[in-house]
C-alpha cells in the first residue's frame, strides 16, 4: 500500500516538473518574423536586439517588444502661402522605415513615442521654410525639386531617431478656388489668342497663295493672248503674201481685199445669227467706195475711225 502511494507521489512530482519545464521553455523561446525585429529588455533595461527566427530570453526577468521593419507611409496635407500671396494646399506622402541596425532599431523604439507625429512636424517645418519664398508658377515647375529637398532634409533630421526617409512625395498642388478659376481663364484666353493668330496666319497664307495663283493665271492668259495675236499677225502676213503672189496688188490693196473678205464673212455670220433680224448696209457704188477709202485710211493711219465719223460715210447699224 505504501509503495503505491510512493509511486503516485513520484509521478506527481515528475508531472509537475515537466509542466514547470515546459512553462519555462515557453517563456524563454520566442520567434521573430521576417521584416521584424525585437527589442529584448531585462528588468526594463535594454538588453539586445533579436532578429528574425527563433530567439532565447531569460524567463520572467526578460521580455521583448516587436519593431516593424517594413516601409510605411504617412499621408497628410499642408496649407501655406506662396511669395505672390496665393494660398495653396499640398497633399504630401512620406515613405519611411526603421534603419536596419541594432542601434537604429533601439533608437526608433526608445527615442520617439509617436514617430509619425514627429515626422509630420519636421516635414511641415521644412515645406513652410521653402514654399513662402517661391512664386506659384515656380512651385508647379519645381515641385520635384522641392520634394527631393524635403526628402534630404527630413532624412537628416530623422536619422538621429533611427528612421530612414525613403521618399517625400508632393502628389498635388491645389491653389485657392478663386485663383484656380482665374488661372484657367487666363490659360483659356491665351489659347484662344493663339488659335486666332494661327487662323489669321492660315487665312493670310491662303490669300497670298490665291493672289499668286491669280497672278499666274493672268500671266498665262497674257502669254496666250500675245501668242494668239502673234499667230494672227503671222497668218495675215502669210495671207497677204499669197494674195500678192501672181497679182499686181500692193500691200495696201491685198490687205483691203482680206479685210473686205473678213467683213463679208462677219455680215454673213450676223445675218444667220438667231438674235439678228436686220442689218443696214450702204447701197450703191459710192457706198462701197467710201468703205474702201475708210479702211485704207485706217490702215495707213494705224487708227480705226469710229463708224460714221468719216465725211460722206453712210450710217451702219446692226441689231
Amino acid at each position: 500500500m505504501e509503495s503505491s502511494v510512493d509511486t503516485a507521489m513520484l509521478w506527481f512530482w515528475i508531472g509537475l516538473a515537466v509542466v514547470l519545464l515546459l512553462s519555462i521553455l515557453r517563456g524563454a523561446l520566442f520567434t521573430v518574423r521576417t521584416a521584424e525585429a525585437a527589442v529584448v529588455e531585462r528588468f526594463g533595461k535594454f538588453k539586445h536586439v533579436a532578429n528574425a527566427g527563433l530567439n532565447w530570453k531569460t524567463p520572467i526577468i526578460e521580455k521583448f517588444h516587436r519593431v516593424n521593419l517594413m516601409t510605411q507611409q504617412l499621408e497628410g496635407s499642408i496649407e501655406t502661402k506662396t511669395r505672390d500671396n496665393v494660398f495653396v494646399t499640398l497633399p504630401v506622402k512620406v515613405q519611411y522605415r526603421v534603419i536596419k541596425t541594432d542601434e537604429g532599431i533601439a533608437d526608433s523604439y526608445y527615442k520617439l513615442a509617436q514617430p509619425t507625429k514627429q515626422i509630420e512636424a519636421y516635414l511641415y517645418n521644412i515645406l513652410l521654410g521653402h514654399i513662402p519664398d517661391t512664386d506659384l508658377d515656380e512651385v508647379f515647375i519645381t515641385q520635384p525639386k522641392i520634394a527631393e529637398r524635403a526628402t534630404a532634409e527630413l532624412s537628416g533630421e530623422m536619422k538621429a531617431y533611427g528612421y530612414e526617409i525613403v521618399k517625400v512625395l508632393i502628389t498635388d498642388i491645389i491653389p485657392d478656388a478663386g485663383v484656380k478659376t482665374a488661372m484657367n481663364r487666363i490659360n483659356e484666353e491665351i489659347r484662344n489668342k493663339s488659335a486666332n493668330e494661327a487662323q489669321g496666319d492660315a487665312e493670310k497664307v491662303l490669300k497670298v497663295k490665291q493672289a499668286e495663283a491669280d497672278a499666274e493665271v493672268k500671266r498665262l492668259q497674257g502669254q496666250g493672248v500675245a501668242m494668239e495675236r502673234e499667230a494672227i499677225a503671222e497668218g495675215w502676213r502669210q495671207s497677204i503674201e499669197k494674195v500678192k503672189t501672181g497679182t499686181t496688188l500692193d500691200d495696201t490693196a491685198a490687205t483691203f481685199l482680206l479685210l473686205y473678205t473678213n467683213w463679208t464673212d462677219m455680215l454673213r455670220a450676223v445675218g444667220t445669227g438667231r438674235n439678228s433680224t436686220m442689218v443696214f448696209m450702204p447701197s450703191g457704188p459710192e457706198g462701197m467706195q467710201n468703205f474702201q477709202q475708210t479702211m485704207t485710211n485706217a490702215l495707213l493711219a494705224g487708227v480705226k475711225p469710229a463708224v460714221g465719223t468719216e465725211p460722206g460715210s453712210p450710217p451702219m447699224q446692226g441689231r
